[in-house]
């Protein structure tokens, strides 16, 4: 396709005026930002500009605060059912539109359209199919204390979550923070990625034709520099919710410690992928290779360390090698295509920057055919590293790119050790017929997710969320609820209150 087929798509994609500038989205409608100049919104199979699209200056979030405050206590003071009827027509709205959403994506960040319409949408509608599940279930508790005292617990919303999202996979980032935040009766003032803002957008507008309330949900585009650093230091802003880089979200952490605001972390991991010599050799290497290679590399939770037993190395390494030569790098928008581009040209080169790095200190890469690549664009061949040293920079850090690093050893106890090796702690995956060994890995893997015979299996009930530099707090599930609401102590005496002084 060339850019003008891209630019059509766009426009037949986004409900929205684009013949110029894409808008905000604020208190209901389409906003066209003044206060601050507009930014190029990148496509990174062309690697061309694709669209300009407004960004928030203080007005616009002025403005978006403002609608928020007014539209929350009205959202809160509605039933739960109610609530939760207008967080299901959401997702019968995601569905409805599920090839306009999943084709922006696939035009913003270069997800295959096999994974963005299917997929990601579905998922992001079942996010909000399980968080409606739960607006008329937030319930308190009575707590037994001294005779002649009652004592009750309940739950009330934050007020405003700003939430801050990355540009690996757009929608469901921003369903995933969306979603609980309106089920516990907050309204969301959210930052997409400045490289990924178009099906936030649109998933605005649609949660605005199911019937959710002007100013519940505003999305202001712009840099983390401008418009995040703004959400994180508004004092109307109860609670952020972030999900990106770890160096990013310690300076989030700070700042929302030093304005006592509860956060939300979800950040870079480092999943150590362990095979062991009785695993089912043929599976692991699918779930390695998918795992490895999906979204280019680009998943908090790729499986970006293959520690691999080594009496079966050689063999499974055979079995990953012909896995990868197999792999369909192109067009994203071709339905057959596995593998698009890398978000941007400067994170192109940071991958590329690592490689070379890794070269020079002498790691050897695994012999693997040479895919044709497109001219155009940000694309990267899949390169394996063998006899990687745990303590190399390429097991340790997050590459976020499309490679591998392949470390054997030997014995359980030296298995453990790697895989927990790292700063990083938000997954591990352990492939193994050893029930035994799959217990112990389950309970000692310093990690928030633990994958047996499995990988990325993930579901709207169940938390995610990691250990150590992986981030704080958790995502998904009910855990989520409670980290979207304050708590409350009410206390009532019974009879006339006696003070212990009198006694």
């Amino acid at each position: 396709m060339a850019l003008k087929d891209h630019v059509a798509l766009l426009n037949d994609s986004l409900a929205a005026p684009t013949s110029k500038t894409v808008p905000l989205w604020i208190n209901g409608d389409w906003h066209d930002g003044t206060s601050a100049a507009p930014m190029p919104c990148i496509d990174p199979t062309l690697g061309a500009p694709l669209v300009d699209v407004a960004t928030a200056g203080t007005e616009e979030i002025a403005a978006a605060v403002k609608a928020a405050e007014v539209a929350q206590l009205a959202w809160w003071a509605m039933d739960g059912q109610d609530r939760a009827r207008i967080l299901r027509r959401i997702a019968d709205g995601i569905r409805q539109h599920a090839r306009a959403l999943g084709s922006l994506d696939t035009l913003d960040a270069g997800r295959p359209i096999r994974d963005t319409v299917p997929r990601d949408t579905e998922r992001a509608a079942r996010i909000f199919e399980f968080f409606a599940g739960t607006t008329d279930r937030l319930r308190g508790a009575a707590v037994p204390v001294q005779p002649g005292r009652s004592n009750t617990i309940e739950y009330e919303p934050i007020g405003l979550v700003g939430a801050i999202t990355p540009w690996n996979y757009p929608l469901t980032n921003a369903a995933g923070k969306i979603a609980p935040a309106l089920a516990t009766g907050n309204a969301v003032i959210l930052k997409p990625a400045e490289e990924s803002p178009l099906s936030a957008l649109m998933l605005a507008w649609v949660a605005h034709q199911a019937g959710l309330p002007a100013g519940m949900l505003n999305v202001l585009n712009g840099t983390g520099a401008s418009v995040g650093a703004e959400l994180v230091a508004h004092p109307a802003i109860g609670k952020i919710s972030f999900t990106g880089s770890t160096s990013v979200g310690r300076l989030i952490g700070a700042r929302a410690g030093t304005a006592l605001k509860s956060v939300t972390l979800e950040l870079g991991g480092k999943t150590g992928f362990l095979v062991f010599a009785d695993a089912d050799l043929e599976t692991a290497a699918d779930a390695l290779v998918f795992s490895a290679f999906n979204n280019a590399g680009q998943t908090c939770t790729a499986g970006s360390r293959l520690l691999v037993e080594a009496s079966v190395a050689d063999r499974f390494l055979a079995l990953v090698a012909a896995r990868i030569a197999a792999l369909r790098i192109g067009d994203p928008l071709d339905p057959d295509t596995q593998i698009g581009p890398v978000i941007s040209s400067r994170h192109l080169a940071e991958i590329l920057r690592r490689l070379s790095e890794a070269e020079g200190s002498g790691l050897t890469s695994l012999d693997l055919p040479a895919h044709d690549l497109p001219d155009q664009g940000y694309f990267l061949q899949p390169t394996v590293y063998t006899g990687v040293d745990p303590a190399n920079a390429i097991a340790q850090d997050e590459i976020f790119g499309p490679v591998l690093s392949v470390t054997t050893f030997h014995g359980d106890d030296a298995a453990l050790a790697i895989a927990n090796g790292t700063p990083y702690g938000l997954a591990t995956t352990v492939w193994t017929t050893d029930l035994n060994r799959a217990r112990r890995f389950s309970r000692e893997a310093q990690s928030g997710i633990v994958w047996i015979n499995t990988a990325h299996s993930l579901h709207p009930g169940s938390p995610y969320g990691g250990y150590k530099q992986s981030g704080l707090g958790v995502e998904m599930g009910q855990e989520a609820i409670q980290q979207h609401m304050r708590i409350k102590t009410i206390w009532i005496e019974d009879g006339k209150w006696v003070s212990p002084w009198a006694l």
